[in-house]
């Protein structure tokens, strides 16, 4: 069997045959205009997808009616006949590179936001809580019950949704009925407490669906096909339990062309980042769903959830696991994922490190960007704006952190002369202790891709070398591109020259060794990496952070499963906590409440955050006449803001 050959095979679903098996999955990106119609950007955002060879482009979360449907701002909404124009726009971009193309119909139910429905109450089979909704507005958000009036009125909005999509041109739609949407509200004993025909018994609780599902074939016919996800696990005591999503599955099947497999509910903080299985968990961790679907069901399973290359995608089809694999951050990564790696490009390949920014903004209601790829969600204005530089010129950047490498790199492919001077004898900068954590594959993957790119493309490395300002000058620099980067804060206390301490990133980068007691002074996000990575070494682990909560500045979606990881490897934790003292192989701490900890350790780590190298900048921002300052030599912050800095220091250029 040659390679990708299983995933390469075409596959028939309902009517229409994909190319092959990799759909890109739903990704709501906040790109549509202000009333719900497509937008220019969204149909070049999903024209990226097709012209990178998926075999089906599934268009994300679009609500079926502006009513109660609605989720988010930004998104698409299905309401009116209106909208068949610029949905138009979006199958034919998609059928041009010759994907399939379907979309996701979806009811917020009783997850949503008064704020987005004009002030009015979610509608929901029964009283329900949406942890997430309430948390982002503060208080508790009062849900109305679905009488049978608003039940019909919202299946036939269903169909119209569907039959108005079918009229533009779409050949499927993928109906959500996971995540904890309406669909699935009315599954789960959790949310359905209903007396009535529509609750009790699961034949009962599944007769809303099949209702959708029967309207949707009696208006639309056998040729729009029809994907249906759902949770078959929604991971929260009294809710749909896989047995019971096994079941449904069953009671479905004969209206509906194929299944998407998924888990837990978006309304619950907790189960987001295994939803959308963060960094901290393994690649392909809920495929597991979509195996154990397939040995009930005769229709084609799909399989989703951090499969984040085609090399793990074809494995997961050879081995039987699920019929096609639906991939939706590794392809706002890298929409052209797909060709780049069946030509021989996969180096090429930007990596998804699963850090879920996109997700943290779109919950933001902001249009989605991606960490490691700065053209994502803005494919129209780069193609606008950013051509091929008709006019090369000579940069020189200095520094190799992710800023610097990714400066240097769009330089090079837009036809600049590059230098670019590292002190040290490795490009990376703080990626290589980011990135050292055995839980921190995906960040080694993009760290490959950045050194890839800058060897392949022709730049004049200059390692070992400080880039000083004689030197940067003697360059003759028509755009100077400084990313020096930052370095860690230590803490001014008695005794800490005693300790020998050490920096959390020296740690992470496989530096230095510690010994079996550790204590870590600061518990934010790289703290908290530390004291994981060291406590699954066995060793024992206490952090010490001055403020009440840990993790504050890390992404909100993943930070509740770092809390859960490092509880579970058994890390101890002090938190409103002033280190005062760090003599005789002793810390002592104070916390708020007045009590005093004194522990004691074989080794002390620092990870009191970063400070940006001001000294560097200021000798060197007068070494050519046109200078810009990009990433944490600007100010200390996430790897996404590096990156998309470093691009656009030279985009137009």
């Amino acid at each position: 069997m040659s390679r990708f050959e299983a995933v390469l095979r075409p596959i028939q679903i309902g009517p229409h045959t994909a190319r092959n098996r990799i759909e890109a999955a739903p990704t709501l990106v906040c790109l549509a205009n202000v009333d719900g119609s497509a937008s220019t950007e969204l149909v070049e955002y999903y024209r990226a997808k097709a012209r990178g060879g998926v075999g089906i482009v599934t268009v994300g979360e679009s609500a079926i009616d502006s009513d109660r449907g609605i989720t988010h701002a930004g998104q698409l909404i299905l309401d009116h006949d209106n909208k068949i124009p610029g949905l138009s726009r979006i199958a034919d971009a998609i059928h041009r590179h010759g994907a399939l193309a379907s979309i996701e119909l979806c009811h917020g139910g009783g997850q949503t936001l008064p704020t987005l429905l004009g002030g009015r109450s979610p509608i929901a089979p029964s009283v329900m809580s949406s942890g997430l909704h309430e948390m982002l507005l503060g208080h508790k958000i009062e849900v109305e019950v679905m009488g049978r009036d608003t039940i019909d009125r919202v299946i036939e909005n269903y169909a119209q949704a569907a039959l108005r999509v079918k009229k533009a041109g779409f050949d499927m739609i993928l109906l959500h009925g996971g995540h904890g949407w309406l669909l699935a509200q009315f599954i789960s004993p959790r949310t359905n407490r209903r007396t009535d025909e529509y609750g009790g018994s699961l034949e009962n609780r599944a007769r809303f669906p099949l209702r959708v599902l029967s309207r949707i074939r009696e208006l639309c016919g056998p040729e729009l096909a029809i994907e249906y996800r759902f949770s078959a696990d929604e991971m929260v005591e009294d809710g749909l339990s896989q047995e019971e999503a096994l079941r449904f599955a069953k009671l479905i099947e004969d209206q509906v062309d194929c299944f998407q497999t998924s888990c837990g509910i978006m309304g619950e903080l907790r189960l987001i980042p295994h939803i959308h299985p963060a960094y901290l968990l393994p690649q392909g961790k809920n495929v597991h769903f979509a195996c154990r679907l397939k040995e009930v069901v005769r229709k084609p399973v799909t399989a989703v959830g951090a499969v984040v290359d085609l090399e793990l995608a074809d494995r997961i089809v050879d081995q039987g696991s699920a019929d096609m694999v639906a991939m939706a951050r590794a392809l706002l990564a890298d929409p052209a994922l797909v060709q780049k790696t069946l030509s021989g490009r996969e180096k090429e390949v930007i990596p998804c490190i699963r850090c879920n920014e996109c997700l943290a903004r779109v919950a933001r209601f902001l249009p989605a960007r991606c960490a490691t790829n700065p053209k994502a969600g803005l494919e129209l204005e780069v193609a606008r704006a950013y051509p091929f530089s008709a006019r090369p010129q000579r940069v020189v950047v200095v520094g190799g952190g992710p800023a610097g490498l990714q400066a240097a790199i769009t330089a090079a492919e837009r036809g600049h002369e590059v230098i670019l001077f590292e002190r040290t004898f490795r490009l990376g900068g703080n990626l290589v202790a980011a990135s050292g954590p055995d839980f921190k594959e995906d960040m080694r993957r993009f760290l490959r891709f950045l050194r890839m790119r800058v060897e392949t493309l022709g730049i004049d490395l200059r390692l070992g070398v400080k880039g000083e300002a004689e030197v940067v000058a003697a360059t003759c620099p028509d755009l100077l591109v400084l990313a020096v980067g930052a370095e860690p804060v230590w803490p001014q206390l008695p005794g800490l020259g005693d300790w020998g301490a050490v920096w959390a990133g020296q740690v992470c980068a496989g530096e230095v060794e510690t010994g079996s007691r550790v204590v870590i002074i600061g518990g934010g996000a790289v703290g908290c990496e530390t004291a994981l990575y060291l406590a699954r070494q066995g060793k024992q682990v206490w952090i010490l952070e001055q403020q009440d909560e840990l993790a504050l500045d890390f992404n909100f979606i993943n930070r509740s499963l770092l809390l859960e990881l490092l509880a579970e490897a058994g890390v101890h934790i002090h938190t409103g906590a002033t280190v005062v003292d760090l003599r005789d192989q002793r810390v002592r701490a104070v916390l708020t409440s007045g009590e005093e900890v004194a522990l004691s350790a074989d080794s002390l780590v620092t990870a009191l955050g970063m400070i940006p190298r001001s000294e560097e900048v200021e000798e060197l921002e007068h070494a050519a006449s046109q200078v810009v300052k990009v990433g944490d030599c600007v100010s200390p912050r996430s790897l996404g803001n590096a990156v998309h800095e470093g691009y656009y220091a030279v985009a137009e250029l």
